[in-house]
């Protein structure tokens, strides 16, 4: 059931989690796939910086990037993906 004042990065994390507990990916391969790789994300910060608010979208994207990992390793150390594992 959903819950209907979950945030975005919430659900993503935990659908991501999910792929980890069915054995599509490993915790690793989640990670990156959630992570935006530092030397990019460096560049795009920069892009943003001086692209003014035709670069918000992009600080916003990389933003919501970090709330989904950080989501994703609070959800991972309380638990829930030992819970999500099957039996």
């Amino acid at each position: 059931m959903q819950n209907y004042y979950e945030t975005p990065e919430s659900i993503e994390a935990r659908a991501i989690l999910r792929l980890v507990s069915i054995g599509t990916t490993t915790l690793e391969a989640a990670r990156d796939l959630i992570a935006v790789p530092e030397r990019e994300e460096h560049v795009l910060q920069i892009f943003a910086a001086i692209a003014g608010k035709d670069g918000a979208p992009i600080g916003r994207a990389l933003a919501f990037r970090r709330k989904v990992m950080a989501e994703f390793e609070k959800l991972i150390s309380q638990g829930q993906f030992e819970a999500a594992l099957p039996a």
